[in-house]
């Protein structure tokens, strides 16, 4: 097992969306821990990490142990000869080496959040974030819908960390891929069709030790 960092510096605003709401004035709200601060799932980061590593298996020219099932087949289920991207990511029928542990605000900026938390306690109008207005557009006409204006709510552009579990080895093609693949990742969260969620230098991943 093997344990690794990584770092998402956001370089615009991000939601994760709770599925939660205040009626008539938020409709959308971002993901908060137990202390109210913001955070990303872990799976929210693997699901578009994994969105990354499937197309670069795809597009070929990878060394020949590094291979992915074709196209319209079924997922692996042959424990031995399964490939590359259902090995590391998983399938219904086996779990994933690779385990992404949530991203929280990094350590610098925690005691900041927090005291903007203390000194409005607002659970509404959350101070630590913006409101951000959109609409819906009707498919048929390209126009905007009437009565569909909606606020979410998205944290300003900074960063978090989150630690990576290995449950297993992993070869040197196998490790370069993983951090070809993370580095990929364009954005994270809801609304990245509105530029919302972008990412610097995608998911950037340490080893123990702080070493890229």
């Amino acid at each position: 097992m093997t344990e690794w960092t990584y770092t998402l510096k956001f370089r615009s605003s991000v939601s994760i969306f709770s599925g939660l709401a205040v009626a008539g004035l938020v409709d959308r709200m971002v993901m908060r821990n137990h202390k109210g601060l913001p955070f990303i799932p872990g799976s929210s980061v693997k699901g578009r990490w994994r969105f990354f590593a499937e197309r670069l298996l795809q597009n070929g020219g990878l060394p020949d142990d590094l291979k992915i099932h074709k196209t319209g087949e079924p997922l692996c289920k042959n424990l031995k000869s399964r490939c590359t991207l259902c090995k590391l990511f998983g399938n219904p029928a086996f779990p994933s080496m690779l385990l992404v542990g949530k991203a929280e605000l990094d350590e610098t900026l925690k005691g900041h959040f927090e005291n903007l938390l203390k000194q409005n306690p607002n659970p509404v109008n959350h101070p630590d974030t913006e409101l951000r207005p959109g609409t819906a557009i009707s498919r048929i006409t390209g126009t905007t819908l009437k009565n569909h204006l909606f606020f979410n709510e998205a944290v300003p552009p900074v960063i978090f960390t989150g630690k990576l579990i290995i449950n297993g080895t992993l070869n040197d093609n196998e490790e370069k891929f993983l951090r070809a693949s993370a580095r990929l990742v364009d954005r994270i969260g809801g609304r990245k069709s509105v530029g919302m969620g972008g990412l610097d230098g995608g998911i950037r991943i340490a080893s123990k030790g702080g070493a890229e």
